[in-house]
């Protein structure tokens, strides 16, 4: 994690670190990632950078976890407008990120590159294995209507929105990795989603 240090800098110059950052990690594969490339695109000390982070897998972890932020931020906003629905709300927001003419969200992008660039490190892994313990996993755990539930205890309920983010996470992989066209992904999307619902909600919801 960045020290209160980053933190204290003005915003343009956190983001002129963090987007030299972005340009040198979508550029080459990790184990080539120079800091010393990274601080003079961003014009700092390389004697700063380590007031900021303590090496480059810090740095890196961090800029992964701003695109977990906007994606936990995103599925928040999908869920509203679902009006609290998560199987509706996370097709809406697979709609929203991937779209039917092959263009996804510029954010997207980013991971598209480190995952072609890092085909030997497990980058999915990376992202989700961190999941339980982000403060946005209960932020779509809090978004989500659980009155037609099967179930309402805490477990059961965070198992549920686990399983959601996690097939939602698959269908992304599998479209930005290049394994299947959109329309075949979403539908086993939709699939899942329904599996989901069944297992998941009383008899009468369903």
């Amino acid at each position: 994690m960045p020290t209160q240090t980053f933190f204290r800098l003005p915003e343009e110059k956190r983001e002129r670190l963090t987007g030299a950052a972005w340009e040198e990690f979508m550029s080459v594969p990790f184990a080539h990632a120079s800091i010393n490339r990274i601080v003079r695109a961003a014009q700092i000390p390389r004697g700063s950078f380590y007031q900021y982070f303590e090496g480059k897998e810090d740095l890196f972890f961090y800029l992964l976890g701003s695109l977990r932020e906007e994606a936990f931020g995103l599925m928040s906003d999908a869920l509203a407008r679902a009006g609290g629905d998560p199987f509706r709300g996370s097709l809406r927001l697979f709609d929203e990120v991937f779209r039917s003419d092959g263009t996804v969200r510029p954010s997207m992008q980013r991971v598209v590159e480190i995952l072609r660039l890092n085909q030997n490190m497990d980058m999915s892994q990376m992202i989700l294995d961190r999941m339980h313990s982000d403060a946005g996993m209960h932020g779509i755990e809090e978004g989500i209507s659980w009155t037609s539930f099967c179930r309402t205890d805490a477990a059961f309920l965070h198992e549920v929105a686990s399983l959601l983010v996690f097939s939602f996470a698959c269908a992304a992989r599998n479209i930005l990795c290049g394994g299947a066209p959109f329309a075949e992904e979403r539908e086993r999307l939709c699939f899942r989603l329904e599996v989901l619902r069944r297992g998941s909600m009383k008899e009468d919801a369903v």
